[in-house]
Formats: structure tokens, sequence, C-alpha cells
């Protein structure tokens, strides 16, 4: 079936957390952050309204790949290039997303849009692991300013068909033209996908932390690699 790679829409921003919570809601990270299902339902609204402000910031490219196999159809209504469109659009599902990104210079007056995390957010464990992936990425690159992957998902019903390939292939063909490195953090069972691309692994990144409401402590890894 074929898929077609596109700058995502405002209107893309719900279907991309949807998609989110699909492709991440058992990640450990996730449900250490969010310990919570009224926090993680919560979540789904702020992933939401961070795909929005991500869409309009000039320094980022929100990707989505459309599964577009449904043609349009002939329809005797349609009487216009705009109804034809909407027609077309409403046949074609987003099945993956990602966000890029750009390098972003020193001297350059640039803040990312914040995310606005819901109440019952374990921000301990947040901001730990944000402070490891800073650190890796500083000891990576130091300043230099890169195209970084920043989140990547691909609904589970639709994984194996190459969605995520176009959409991080986007990200090398930027970093060549620009002469720019691409970043990224990896979990651990999707490492090989990356390997396979051309990205080498510069750093493990681990954090261990208490499971919510309990005695018992965890470990949880991921791997950066970077593109050059």
């Amino acid at each position: 079936m074929p898929l077609s790679l596109s700058v995502a829409e405002l209107t893309d921003a719900a279907r991309i957390a949807e998609i989110h919570m699909a492709a991440f809601g058992s990640n450990a990270m996730l449900l250490a952050q969010f310990p919570t299902p009224a926090v993680r339902n919560a979540l789904k609204k702020s992933i939401e309204l961070k795909a929005l402000a991500d869409i309009d910031d000039l320094k980022t490219t929100v990707l989505v790949v459309r599964d577009s196999s449904s043609e349009l159809h002939n329809n005797s209504t349609i009487s216009g290039d705009n109804e034809q469109t909407y027609e077309r659009r409403r046949k074609e599902q987003v099945i993956a997303f990602a966000k890029w990104s750009h390098p972003v210079r020193l001297d350059e007056d640039y803040v990312e849009p914040p995310w606005i995390w819901p109440t019952g957010t374990n921000l301990d464990i947040l901001n730990d692991w944000a402070k490891k992936t800073e650190a890796a990425q500083s000891r990576a690159l130091g300043n230099t300013p890169c195209y970084r992957l920043t989140f990547m998902g691909t609904d589970p019903a639709y994984q194996r068909r190459g969605a995520a390939t176009m959409m991080v292939r986007w990200g090398i063909e930027h970093s060549r033209k620009d002469g720019a490195p691409a970043y990224l953090e990896s979990t651990l069972e999707a490492a090989p996908f990356y390997r396979n691309l051309g990205f080498v692994d510069v750093d493990n990144i681990s954090l261990e932390y208490q499971v919510d409401g309990t005695e018992e402590r965890s470990i949880y890894e991921e791997v950066s690699f970077l593109y050059r």
C-alpha cells in the first residue's frame, strides 16, 4: 500500500497524540513519569498541545506518513478543488509521525515551545531523565548545532511498512545538505534500526528510579546515536 511523507498540519495533532500513546504507552520510562491511568489519559492532551506548538515552530519540522492507499472515489457532489482535497485527505490515514529539531546556533534567540505536563506527573523522574539526555547530547556534540530527532512513533497496526525509514531519511538528507550532524536517543529495541541507517552509537544513558508506590527500583536504558 502506498505511503506518502509530508509536513504535518495542525489538524494532525490529535492523531499524532494518539499514535504517540499507542507506540509508547507501555514504555517503562513513560510509565514511571506518568504513573497512573488518569495521568496518562491527560498526557494525551499534553502531547496534542505540544504537537500544535511544534507544527507552528520554525525550528521544528513535524513529519507525518499517510497511508494513501484509498483512492479518491468519483463523487458527483464534489464541485471544486477544496472539496476534492478534503475528501482525499479524509481517506488518507496518518500512520506515523516524527519531530526533527533544526540546528540552533548559540547566537540565535530561540526557545523551544514548552511542554505543559498534566497534574500527577512524576517531575522528579522526568527532570532526572531530561538531565541525563541533555548531558549525553553535550558529551556527543558539545555546542555543535545539529538536527535532533526528538520523537518518532508509528501506529502499531502499520509497523514494518517503511514509515520510520522515510522519516529518518528526511533528517539524514537535511543533515547532509546543511553539513550538520544528526542526533537522537533510541530505546534498546529500536537501536538496530538506526545502526542499519548509518547512525553510530556514541553513548549509553541509564537512570535508576523507584517504581511509583513501591519499594522496587528499576533501571531504564537508552542509546544515543550520531550521524555525520
